[in-house]
């Protein structure tokens, strides 16, 4: 069973201040972030403040290892506050008082924006993969417990905490709270700064450099830190973005778009779009297309999917378009493309079908050619707002719920809550979600809940939903009764 070496990190206040590469709040903490605070408690223990030893063999060998999980809480952006910082220009004031001229250091002062990250619970765990019965681990572990424990901050100074190190088993993790972040090699995620060999030497490096860069009356430029690694980490619950591809929607013609009313034709143009994707499936590779496509319980006969493995097929999804204008709100109007996404498992499925939907009809039930599918590139901004990353989701079609809430606020919340669940959203996401509903939009554009014409078998209260989560999530995002056809559809809200 494997072992880990464990730095435990308890925030005194449940905030952090800490900015990542891009300036933005950092969470969690990047292990680079660590890294600096053991060096630098390093040197306060053993009181080396000019040239580090007694530690460098214990945190050589720590940053020889690969990068570790986090396991940290939820935490969201504060709104934040201004300060006005005064700026170094205490020889302009002088020169002027010497002058017998007014001045004032409140003039020379700049504006800064702080930040912080609110945190749901305060430790963050910094889980390293060693192997047991390792000599270092016998011989560096002291070195390192004594250099956590002398650790008073993390981030900014004012962002005060408390360490500790220890060696734990895969089944004492398990058994840890807080949300698993993972280090992973795509190009989805949050980036994080890793140390690597070398490490220790730049930062020591930076540091005589900042001693001595007044020597021989001249100043002597520091050379900013170069030697760490960037990867992407992300939390272990949120699963990679559903693969998916879109379709403008033309005329016959091709002479332009053939808009759909998003109230009265959403589930139709689902329909359409659905009807037009089982005619090219009919002999693909995959299997039979009544699961996949049109949600049929292959054991079953005419019974929709249900529990486990009812995710595995298509989602067909109009996406109504949203003008955005410098002088008013973003506004939900008519429907002019479509979107079929499905499983991450099923990227192969996306691809299939999008070399062979673009340029095919959409025949209505009277036989009648009514539109044509044109492939449409996923950065177009109407696409991107249903597709990117953000933390506030609002309903452009109302949810459906998946039961009846008797019109009581706890009942209501509960079925949003098993919703989320159901469309795949982690639990601990669903558990600190806050949810707002009412009949009327959150959008400019966006009608009465109950004016929406939603397929004869979708039953159930619907509302506008918004909803804000603790972390971004990236879309696609549809959820309630109808999901697979539009119904409870959401864009990201700015």
């Amino acid at each position: 069973m494997p072992s880990y070496l464990c730095f435990t990190i308890r925030f005194l206040q449940p905030f952090s201040h800490g900015r990542g590469e891009d300036g933005t709040p950092e969470w969690p903490p990047s292990p680079f972030r660590l890294f600096q605070a053991l060096v630098s408690a390093s040197a306060a223990r053993w009181n080396e403040r000019i040239q580090l030893a007694y530690a460098v063999p214990a945190l050589t060998w720590l940053e020889s290892l690969p990068p570790p999980r986090i396991l940290c809480s939820l935490a969201e952006t504060t709104r934040g506050y201004r300060l006005y910082v005064p700026d170094n220009v205490g020889d302009k004031v002088a020169s002027s008082w010497s002058g017998g001229r007014s001045a004032s250091i409140a003039d020379y002062r700049t504006e800064k924006d702080v930040r912080a990250k609110r945190l749901s619970g305060q430790v963050v765990r910094y889980l390293f993969p060693v192997a047991p019965n390792l000599p270092e681990i016998e011989s560096h572990l002291p070195t390192l417990r004594s250099a956590a424990e002398s650790i008073t901050h993390l981030g900014w100074g004012i962002d005060m905490v408390v360490g500790y190190a220890e060696i734990v088993s895969e089944s004492d993790v398990e058994k840890l709270e807080g949300e698993t972040w993972l280090p992973t090699s795509d190009q989805q995620g949050t980036a994080l700064r890793v140390c690597i060999s070398g490490s220790l030497q730049d930062l020591m490096k930076k540091h005589e450099g900042v001693l001595h860069r007044l020597a021989a009356e001249e100043f002597r430029p520091v050379t900013p830190l170069s030697c760490f690694d960037v990867i992407n980490y992300r939390p272990k619950t949120q699963d990679v973005v559903k693969p998916f591809v879109t379709f403008d929607l033309l005329k016959p013609d091709g002479s332009g778009y053939r808009i759909f009313n998003t109230q009265r034709q959403f589930h139709i143009v689902s329909g359409l779009v659905r009807h037009a994707t089982s005619e090219v499936c009919r002999n693909w590779p995959y299997g039979e297309i009544g699961s996949f496509i049109h949600g049929h319980d292959s054991h079953q006969e005419g019974r929709p999917l249900k529990g486990e493995g009812a995710d595995n097929r298509f989602m067909f999804l109009p996406l109504p378009s949203i003008e955005h204008r410098p002088d008013s709100p973003e506004t939900v109007t008519d429907i002019r493309r479509v979107m079929i996404c499905t499983t991450p498992p099923f990227r192969d499925r996306i691809d299939w079908i999008r070399r062979r939907l673009s340029g095919h009809p959409l025949i209505s039930e009277s036989n009648v050619e009514v539109a044509e599918l044109s492939f449409a590139q996923p950065k177009n901004y109407v696409i991107q707002k249903y597709v990117k990353s953000a933390s506030i989701w609002s309903t452009v079609i109302p949810v459906t719920l998946p039961g009846y809430d008797d019109r009581n606020p706890e009942k209501t919340e509960k079925l949003l809550q098993k919703s989320l669940l159901q469309a795949g959203i982690s639990q601990e996401l669903v558990q600190t979600a806050e949810f707002e509903w009412r009949p009327v939009g959150f959008r400019a554009g966006c009608d009465l809940a109950y004016r929406y014409d939603h397929p004869k078998e979708i039953r159930g209260p619907r509302y506008h939903v918004r909803i804000k989560f603790a972390r971004s999530i990236c879309g696609p995002l549809a959820i309630g009764a109808g999901r697979y056809r539009g119904c409870g559809l959401f864009a990201a809200q700015d």
